[in-house]
């Protein structure tokens, strides 16, 4: 039994009739708008074990939530480690409360400013926040095309930029 049996076992065989595609572990979290470069993963019975470093420690439940729903994955097994930050090239984001509004910070220039995006936003929801429109939310896909592959498709965490709207 080669690899990509271990992997279609561990995310559960189809019929024959239906179409045989396999989504692996590292494009699950690609689709999610995670870096799954330094992480290695192991499977087994409907269980899969992710392993290696991670960069920042709110990333470990996310990465954890999206291998769970995985089809044929029951359980999830934990062995990734957050990497030592370089204390003089970190800048610390501002802790975010339900009470408090959405971290936005204004870019240096004021030609752009930057948007973490919480859970329940969309780029509508974002795009009224910011232009007073929600029809502009294209602009804001458009500047975060490297980050983002569908306008629909947005996660907690990820880090947006609001381009300025030319007058």
């Amino acid at each position: 039994m080669g690899i990509f049996d271990s992997i279609k076992n561990a995310f559960g065989s189809r019929d024959e009739s239906e179409s045989d595609v396999t989504t692996s572990p590292s494009q699950l979290l690609r689709n999610a708008g995670l870096d799954p470069s330094g992480l290695h993963f192991g499977f087994g019975t409907a269980s899969i074990t992710v392993s290696g470093e991670i960069a920042h420690e709110n990333d470990r439940q996310k990465i954890l939530d999206i291998l769970a729903t995985a089809p044929g994955i029951n359980t999830v097994q934990d062995n990734m480690t957050v990497a030592t930050p370089e204390t003089d090239a970190v800048t610390t984001a501002p802790e975010v409360s339900e009470r408090d509004e959405p971290a936005i910070e204004t870019g240096a220039a004021a030609e752009s400013a930057t948007y973490t995006v919480q859970s329940g936003d969309t780029l509508w929801k974002i795009s009224e926040q910011h232009y007073g429109e929600g029809s502009k939310y294209m602009k804001i896909f458009e500047a975060n095309t490297g980050l983002l592959d569908n306008p629909d498709q947005i996660f907690p965490g990820q880090e947006l930029v609001i381009p300025k709207l030319d007058d």
